[in-house]
């Protein structure tokens, strides 16, 4: 019988023990890290190539590219290959960034040896159809008629231009860019950037038989190419607030952020901590005031998204048309808190648990720790990431953290976008 009157014992949560990658170097100077664990004998393999969006040479060329990949070569139609991986239980993801694209195949070891060269030979010569060319160009374009009509899609759209204003991080889509997308763009990029420039491969789960034999076979003609140097971005001193109109809109989005630093920067770990006691989880802050409290959004956020080049801090939410001011104010109140005010040691450790459950669960098993490694990779880091920001989390600052608030997150250095029902 449980004893009621002893309270259950409370330990600290301890950062996750990560698994050291096997590294296995192909020729033509691709790595391979092979993340082995769990109890079932399957594996995902990443294949993730150096042609994100920020590589394109015109507008939908990328993402075009990539989710053409599979529809077929010159000796097996699209629907031919899904149908064989269908038949051995295996399937694709494709994922696209502006960094960086990725082909991610998975499958049980069990049929490695007949999926994988299925799947490699699609990847390596895939030849684009224009018929289906055609029918994906209808579809993008008919998602993007669909998307001018929804506020946050135009405020995030608005905000990446200003934000990252004569850089690649910064190129959005017009409609007439549907009708001058062709065939032959998507080859170029394909030739440029997948049968050349650079490739990493990433493999989770239990370590089939023949992969190292099976992988130097399917990449035994890559030409690996130096990519193109991309523009340097120039953070900007001076964000103007805009406020755009959208006629019939019942909401508006609001979209409030900065150009943010990488891993490697002094106050990464910290600001990071500082984003998350505002909007960062369910409790947070800006979650308390507009929802709880004021109950004028279904949920705000505020998080640092990681890029290779240029990072960035952002904050957005969608409010009722009428309530926008009063969104704008609190969300600045809340900004203005965090630069007066010391944040309370109850509230420290709350949060400090918190990103500890978060990470836990991010590296729960071999798919997820590889999933990590592969971002951590983006950023030139590898798994003492986590150890800095162990630190940073046993030795936490109240006053340090009132002196970011004051230098980062000051209102005349925000880019603010609002899009929708304006009526102030």
């Amino acid at each position: 019988m449980i004893n009621r009157k002893h309270t259950l014992k409370y330990q600290d949560i301890k950062m996750p023990k990560f698994i050291n990658p096997e590294i296995i170097s192909l020729d033509k100077g691709i790595d391979v890290y092979l993340t082995q664990g769990g109890s079932q004998k399957l594996c995902r393999i990443d294949l993730v190539y150096e042609a994100g969006i920020k590589f394109q040479e015109k507008p939908l060329q990328a993402s075009f590219c990539n989710a053409m990949l599979l529809e077929g070569t010159t000796s097996q139609k699209g629907y031919s290959i899904y149908e064989h991986l269908d038949f051995y239980g295996a399937y694709t993801q494709l994922e696209l960034n502006f960094d960086r694209a990725t082909v991610s195949l998975y499958t049980l070891n069990e049929h490695f040896d007949a999926v994988f060269p299925i799947f490699s030979r699609a990847i390596n010569n895939a030849i684009f159809p224009k018929e289906l060319i055609e029918v994906l160009v209808d579809q993008k374009r008919q998602a993007y008629l669909i998307n001018q009509e929804k506020v946050e899609f135009l405020a995030r759209d608005e905000f990446f231009k200003k934000l990252f204003t004569n850089h690649p991080y910064g190129q959005s889509v017009d409609l007439s860019d549907f009708d001058n997308i062709h065939r032959e763009d998507l080859i170029e990029f394909y030739k440029n950037h997948y049968q050349k420039g650079k490739l990493s491969i990433y493999v989770a789960g239990q370590k089939p038989k023949n992969l190292q034999s099976l992988l130097v076979d399917a990449f035994c003609n890559f030409q690996p190419t130096d990519t193109k140097e991309i523009t340097t971005y120039k953070i900007s001193s001076i964000f103007q607030k805009i406020h755009i109109s959208k006629q019939g809109a019942m909401q508006s989005a609001i979209i409030i952020g900065r150009p943010f630093f990488n891993s490697k920067h002094q106050d990464y770990h910290c600001f990071k901590f500082l984003s998350v006691v505002l909007g960062g989880y369910f409790g947070s802050r800006l979650m308390r005031n507009l929802r709880e409290n004021k109950g004028i959004t279904y949920g705000i956020s505020a998080m640092c998204v990681q890029q290779e080049e240029q990072s960035y801090f952002v904050i957005s939410t969608e409010v009722k048309g009428e309530r926008t001011e009063l969104a704008l104010k609190e969300i600045y109140n809340e900004l203005e808190v965090l630069r007066n005010e010391l944040i309370s040691p109850e509230e420290l450790s709350l949060v400090k648990s918190y990103i500890m459950g978060q990470i836990l669960k991010s590296a729960d098993g071999p798919f997820s720790q590889s999933s990590l490694l592969k971002n951590m990779h983006i950023q030139s880091s590898g798994f003492e990431f986590y150890s800095a920001y162990q630190y940073m989390l046993d030795h936490l600052d109240a006053e340090y953290l009132k002196s970011l608030a004051n230098t980062y997150l000051k209102e005349n250095d925000l880019c603010e976008v609002v899009v929708g029902n304006i009526s102030f």
